[in-house]
């Protein structure tokens, strides 16, 4: 009997190690481990850093082999500061070439989609009406709402065009899936899908592996030349306007009197360069900008870094729950979490007692918990452990197990989730 055939469709894949190529890669990596047969349709690398590598420019496909997964590359246009009219532009090429792919690949038992964009569900949905297999697209994003929470083609014909589009995807396929509480509310109320349609599949951690190494101490100290005394406050990811990085930067400068204590800001993205002149004009000399690092090298930060920082500003839709956080919990890291009080990062983190949080611009209590952070205050333990402990329902055989046995009519190997939180 030939092997179940599982169809991935993702904006970005492995090598790329940020946003929604972690998932996407690993989601197609345990499903190649569990002996299905599983070809990816995705573009060329380019994210986080939104540039193409060398070797792919000028290359319209490509097709390669990565743990046992077949990976279809299609051309994809990637502007480096990319304006909303070249990220339409971005989304279209990508498209287009996936659906050249497409006819590429053997006919599946079981297509899974990652958005955003939109038109990539869209293009699943279409390829599925020959197919007729089970479909399911995992709600990473919002696209049309988080264009609307930016400002972006507010009450445009564009807009307009792409939320309706995105309805008749989610009407043709068998499973809308997201990964948070409020997420799962947004598709029942505003999306008004049913019930029966909408599928509960959080993000996941990996550091229940038997294969994972924690990294040594001081490894990310050293190659950066950071003492051993010197606390260390990071913030680690894309640096745009949705991050709100202002506050970390006016926090700095309340602690430039304090010796031993670093404020990094590692990352690229679209507010990056306001940010170093913002930093420049009042001469902050505690906050270090840093580029992009790569997968083991952020394992290293997490290791040596004394707190990581994560802030949002207040926008429509923020039903978010940032991913990353999953992994920095796992790592038993502090969390400094600053975001607006009505939205689930800190909802979810202030009730579950899993970081020291704050509303966002609240100055004084972001204060007091960087000075608790100077002082080792011995409570910072409690929510490191706590952190730990609500990050256990978040492992991959937990969530992926679960999933496997709704798409791909496997029995479940580990808890549930709701087990797992109850237990």
């Amino acid at each position: 009997m030939a092997n179940k055939r599982v169809l991935i469709y993702s904006q970005t894949f492995a090598p790329d190690h940020s946003g929604i190529s972690i998932y996407a890669s690993d989601y197609a990596f345990y499903c190649a481990e569990n002996g299905y047969d599983v070809d990816v349709i995705t573009g060329f690398p380019f994210y986080p850093q939104w540039q193409k590598r060398k070797e792919d420019e000028g290359k319209l496909f490509a097709t390669e082999v990565i743990n046992n997964v077949t990976v279809h590359r299609g051309y994809l246009y990637v502007p480096h500061n990319p304006s909303a009219f070249q990220r339409i532009m971005h989304e279209v090429s990508l498209t287009f070439f996936a659906m050249i792919n497409s006819f590429r690949v053997k006919r599946p038992d079981v297509i899974v989609v990652f958005t955003t964009p939109v038109l990539l569900g869209v293009l699943a949905a279409f390829m599925n009406l020959f197919w007729r297999r089970k479909l399911v697209i995992n709600v990473q994003d919002f696209q049309v709402e988080a264009a609307y929470s930016l400002g972006m083609l507010k009450g445009s014909a564009m807009l307009k065009v792409i939320n309706a589009l995105e309805l008749w995807s989610y009407k043709k396929a068998d499973y809308v899936s997201s990964i948070s509480g409020s997420m799962l509310d947004l598709l029942r109320d505003r999306k008004k899908l049913p019930d029966s349609k909408i599928l509960f599949w959080p993000n996941w951690t990996h550091n229940d592996e038997k294969t994972f190494v924690k990294p040594a101490a001081g490894l990310f100290r050293k190659k950066f030349n950071f003492a051993p005394s010197t606390k260390l406050i990071g913030y680690a990811g894309n640096v745009g306007k949705k991050q709100g990085l202002d506050i970390l930067l006016d926090t700095a400068v309340e602690f430039a009197h304090v010796p031993d204590v670093q404020f990094l800001i590692i990352g690229e993205g679209a507010d990056l360069e306001r940010l170093k002149a913002y930093a420049a004009e009042k001469s902050i000399r505690n906050v270090q900008f840093m580029p992009f690092l790569n997968s083991s090298e952020y394992l290293e930060f997490l290791a040596d870094v004394d707190a990581v920082f994560i802030s949002q500003v207040k926008v429509p839709f923020d039903i978010y729950f940032p991913s990353k956080l999953l992994g920095i919990m796992a790592m038993r890291q502090l969390l400094i979490v600053n975001a607006d009080a009505k939205s689930e990062l800190y909802k979810t983190t202030k009730k579950n007692d899993i970081a020291l949080v704050s509303d966002y611009g609240d100055m004084a209590t972001l204060k007091k918990y960087v000075s608790m952070v100077i002082t080792n205050d011995p409570v910072i333990e409690d929510y490191k452990s706590e952190a730990e402990k609500f990050v256990v329902q978040f492992g991959r055989e937990v969530v992926l197990s679960n999933i496997a046995q709704v798409l791909l009519d496997e029995p479940v190997s580990a808890p549930r989730v709701a087990e797992v939180v109850n237990q």
